[in-house]
């Protein structure tokens, strides 16, 4: 008996399966709480997931003041559904949206509910969390000029692709306006040269006096011009100084007149916003004129006969010539292609008529385009719409587009070139003497980035395009001239082309999320 009673002390006062037991009691507990925190996170990144998708939707909407409220709901639920798929954690519910269209705010808000596992055991079956975004139409004034691309391997449904997209970002930009003030959008058709508008010939800019240095300098500058008459001791001669001049050139050709297209400045000033003034001579932008080239070594551009023999310096300076002479191929408007730019304005319907006519036709000089968009949106002359650089109140952008690689081609002569924006390489407006068209269109790739980088540094937004190119160098060079790499889209379709310009046209739209 004393044994028994001495085993069953010794088990009462036994604690070596406490452990297992207290673990035993806490398992439970301990279980819940750890799937509680799975839970919660699940929770957590559902609400992560609400917040993207009700962000994208306040933004689609308040991208369209004019919606109904059907349509307004309509809109987000669709961004919602697109951007929160079904697979996704959670159902969304509740969803509510609020437009005030006298204040420019969108709100929209709604919930996610999300069941849970081990929180089931305690009652709990779903979590519910909710978000609210508010978007806030900014009140600043937008200026943007479009760059594009109208050469010639931009034809067929390209062109029509283009002028889609840029009259969507139009309509879009447009539409979002509080008031017809508050949105200007300039349109420069680039190719080989730009086309400023026939109505500015003789302007004071463009030198009507043959005052800049660079003016036809293909002629190789002023020519004495000696005329003789008599015979004999009463022959008499006279010398007079002739300055070549392309719009008397144009005057004095039957048939043909000046298209409206210019010549690019010499290096640096091909690119920057240095206004023309006749105090600085060489700050003057000169009219397109491409001269009639040799009758020998295969040149391009032969549309009169040169009536001298010679070389090609004599034959090209021979002025005569131009005297009622009639171009029976190409002229001096060979390399004008595109239509005329579109100065900024507020009137829609100018801008969307300039895009309908755009055309393709010609190679391909991207720094020429991007000086004339920066000569648009600037203050100063010889375009004058822009406000001034630095203004807080207003948003400068610019849109530059191309479906292909900058072309320059060389000629081997002493010309060093085919007839250019530049003029003859030879004469070295581009800062590069060369014959080689790979170099020139590296120099024109140069001149580019450049030309982006001069744009940025005006404070000008910038947003770059390539359209169905393949070459890798040239699209590194667009993006690169872009103001941030996510403002450069490369797109290979047509449908991505206009998912571009719309993509543009939200950020453009100036939205901010302000909740």
């Amino acid at each position: 008996m004393r044994g028994i009673i001495s085993k069953f002390a010794h088990f009462l006062r036994a604690s070596g399966g406490n452990v297992a037991t207290v673990f035993a009691i806490a398992l439970v507990p301990i279980s819940v709480m750890g799937g509680g925190a799975v839970d919660f996170a699940q929770a957590m990144n559902a609400r992560g997931r609400l917040a993207e998708a009700l962000d994208a939707a306040a933004l689609a909407v308040g991208s369209q003041p004019n919606l109904s409220r059907g349509q307004a709901e309509q809109m987000a639920l669709d961004y919602i559904e697109a951007n929160y798929p079904a697979r996704e954690i959670g159902s969304v519910h509740s969803i509510s949206v609020s437009v005030d269209d006298v204040n420019g705010i969108v709100q929209i808000s709604g919930q996610s509910r999300v069941e849970t596992t081990l929180l089931g055991i305690m009652g709990m079956d779903y979590i519910n969390v909710d978000w609210m975004s508010e978007v806030r139409r900014a009140q600043q004034n937008l200026e943007l000029v479009m760059v594009l691309d109208n050469t010639g391997s931009m034809s067929g449904s390209k062109i029509r692709s283009l002028r889609d997209a840029a009259a969507l970002l139009t309509d879009i930009l447009f539409d979002g306006a509080q008031e017809p003030d508050d949105v200007r959008i300039g349109l420069v058709p680039f190719a080989a040269t730009v086309n400023v508008g026939t109505q500015f010939e003789r302007a004071w800019w463009l030198d009507p006096d043959a005052e800049s240095p660079l003016h036809a300098q293909w002629a190789g500058g002023a020519q004495e011009i000696e005329t003789c008459t008599g015979r004999g001791r009463r022959r008499t001669c006279t010398t007079e100084t002739i300055v070549p001049n392309a719009w008397e050139f144009f005057d004095q050709l039957r048939n043909t007149s000046w298209a409206g297209c210019v010549e690019a400045r010499a290096v640096p000033l091909d690119i920057e916003d240095v206004p023309p003034s006749r105090a600085n001579p060489e700050t003057l932008f000169l009219p397109f004129f491409a001269p009639d080239e040799p009758d020998i070594s295969n040149f391009y551009n032969d549309y009169l006969d040169d009536d001298i023999g010679g070389g090609i310096f004599e034959r090209l300076r021979n002025l005569a010539k131009y005297e009622s002479g009639r171009p029976n191929r190409g002229g001096p408007n060979d390399g004008c292609t595109t239509t005329p730019v579109t100065p900024m304005t507020h009137d829609r319907r100018t801008v969307e008529n300039a895009i309908s006519a755009m055309g393709a036709s010609g190679n391909t000089n991207i720094p020429n385009g991007i000086g004339w968009g920066i000569r648009l949106i600037s203050p100063q002359e010889p375009f004058t719409e822009g406000t001034a650089y630095g203004d807080r109140e207003t948003i400068k952008a610019m849109v530059i587009l191309t479906d292909g690689d900058n072309v320059l081609s060389g000629h081997n002569s002493a010309l060093m070139s085919r007839y250019n924006a530049y003029g003859y390489i030879a004469d070295g407006r581009l800062g590069i003497r060369t014959s080689s068209s790979n170099r020139l269109s590296d120099a024109l790739d140069e001149r580019t980035l450049a030309a982006c980088r001069y744009a940025r540094d005006q404070g000008i937004r910038i947003y770059t395009i390539t359209f169905q190119v393949r070459n890798s160098a040239t699209q590194n060079m667009m993006r690169d001239c872009a103001s941030h790499p996510s403002l450069y889209f490369d797109s290979p379709s047509n449908e991505a082309l206009e998912e571009a310009f719309e993509v543009i046209a939200g950020d453009l739209a100036n939205l901010r999320i302000s909740r």
